[in-house]
């Protein structure tokens, strides 16, 4: 599973409003504090990505995405 090239493997996006829990989403499926998560509204701003094996799909990679309505401060370019 580990050597299994990105491109190989099915890419699972997660997306959703600001602050509705992508990202506790993203690390209770891991199981691990893989995204960064606050009260904050709109603390992802980059893409999150996680490899992962889950079964019985196999090797898959989670992309945490930032809120698609994100207007807060830190969301906002040159803002």
């Amino acid at each position: 599973m580990e050597q299994t090239p990105k491109s190989l493997r099915v890419q699972i996006g997660i997306f959703g409003r600001t602050n509705v829990g992508k990202s506790s989403f993203l690390n209770m499926v891991c199981g691990q504090d893989i995204a960064v998560t606050s009260t904050v509204a709109g603390t992802t701003t980059d893409v999150v990505e996680k490899a992962i094996e889950l079964l019985p799909i196999g090797p898959v990679v989670f992309l945490d995405t930032a809120g698609m309505d994100d207007t807060s401060g830190i969301g906002l370019p040159n803002a």
